[in-house]
């Protein structure tokens, strides 16, 4: 039987240990969890540790397209973007209807991962583990690592020119948590992501004055009348935020929902992936590690139908790892990733952040494919998808208040949507 190490219980997390589950005979499975519950990210106010949830959160995806694809949200449920308390306790519920809290050890942290031995290409691994109700270390060998830890632990900062001579506050987005803290101010927000957009939505009817710092071409909406769009930040000075533009203003507060960077720190060096641009490199259909191959990441796409895909991930990985599928050589994987890398990144002339910002339907039937496991609705998902996307950026303080329900595996209804999106 093969020893199996799952790090993290997140949305990610929960969807691996299901998938490893299904091969229970032959997989032994052990998941560790730095928190005392499920849920990762979706956890507000986390006592042991920084999540960026805030009281109000919506997702930023319908119900209809975020649910894990073998457990839809309860049919009572009617609205379609639901806040992070909604989520958390659907996020519960799946682990308990699938028995998944039977394979975690809560209050764990990973403090290292490294190969233990190597022999004709198969390695070994030592994952070593400190329990924080105890204090105890313990190292436990395994035959296979998933790490499933999300991409939102590490802030990203931009380290601006004379950024230690403002004078007014500096404060990254993951220490948001309700619009009370900026009431009659006036405020930079830098970045225009989901992050960024979502807290404009939260802040703009109750500061002084708005401006959003971005660069993206897209983000075009009118904005309410105490807002405006600056470019990007080119240096500070004192009271003074001076924009690459040339214009300056003063401000109470800037706010940098600039997002986060992947954090590997617990993995050794000589397993830990090189990370350039935000772009995690040589890592096969953005899952497994070439170098490595019995070590795999689940959930480093940034963007889509986020639950559907760790599912898609989770069960080639479990298909691999049980053998239930021929395994792809060193040769193959690394000129797949090469061509894909070609198709995303050098084709488009984007930087090579935006790799992970790929993986759409495409890349989710040709996994499913592979893996042999044909998920429901997923014709459907793509299609509410893609009109929601399309939505957000119309409005994207207004998109959130559409409502869409599945009729079949190809065919949804609009319940509700703003006149705004019909023009």
């Amino acid at each position: 039987m093969k020893e199996v190490v799952v790090i993290g219980a997140g949305p990610a997390g929960l969807a691996t240990i299901k998938s490893l589950s299904e091969y229970k005979d032959e997989l032994n499975i052990t998941a560790y969890e730095i928190s005392n519950r499920v849920g990762g990210i979706w956890v507000n106010r986390d006592p042991h540790r920084q999540t960026p949830m805030y009281d109000s959160l919506k997702a930023n995806l319908p119900k209809e397209v975020l649910a894990y694809p073998e457990f839809p949200f309860p049919e009572d449920i009617k609205e379609s973007f639901l806040p992070q308390n909604m989520i958390l306790d659907y996020i519960e519920s799946y682990a308990k209807h699938f028995n998944l809290y039977d394979y975690i050890q809560f209050r764990r942290t990973v403090l290292d991962v490294d190969i233990l031995s190597s022999v004709n290409g198969v390695e070994k691994w030592n994952v070593m583990v400190r329990n924080e109700e105890t204090g105890a270390v313990t190292n436990n060998k395994c035959d296979a690592v998933l790490v499933a830890t999300g991409h939102e632990s590490k802030m990203y900062i931009p380290d601006l020119a004379g950024m230690q001579t403002y004078t007014g506050e500096i404060i990254h987005s993951r220490y948001f948590q309700n619009s009370s803290h900026y009431v009659g101010k006036t405020v930079v927000l830098v970045g225009a992501g989901f992050s960024g957009l979502d807290i404009f939505t939260e802040i703009y009817s109750v500061v002084k004055k708005i401006y959003l710092s971005h660069h993206n071409e897209n983000i075009k909406v009118p904005l309410p009348g105490n807002s405006e769009y600056v470019p990007d930040v080119a240096r500070l000075d004192g009271d003074d935020i001076i924009f690459t533009d040339g214009r300056v203003v003063q401000a109470d507060i800037i706010l940098m929902a600039t997002g986060y960077r992947y954090d590997f720190s617990f993995l050794s060096e000589n397993c830990r992936p090189v990370v350039k641009d935000d772009h995690v490199t040589n890592i096969y259909r953005m899952m497994v590690d070439i170098e490595h191959p019995s070590l795999y990441y689940i959930g480093l796409n940034k963007f889509g139908q986020i639950f559907r895909r760790f599912c898609v991930q989770a069960d080639l990985a479990a298909a691999l790892i049980a053998e239930k599928i021929p395994s792809v050589c060193r040769e193959e994987m690394q000129r797949e990733y090469e061509e894909r890398f070609k198709e995303c990144v050098t084709d488009l002339g984007r930087r090579p952040k935006y790799f992970h910002l790929s993986g759409g339907a495409e890349y989710m039937n040709s996994m499913m494919r592979q893996s042999g496991k044909q998920l429901p609705r997923s014709k459907v998902t793509e299609a509410i998808h893609q009109r929601n996307f399309s939505n957000a950026l119309k409005c994207f303080y207004k998109f959130k208040t559409s409502i869409y329900e599945i009729v079949d595996e190809e065919n949804y209804k609009v319940i509700y949507e703003d006149e705004i999106f019909s023009k």
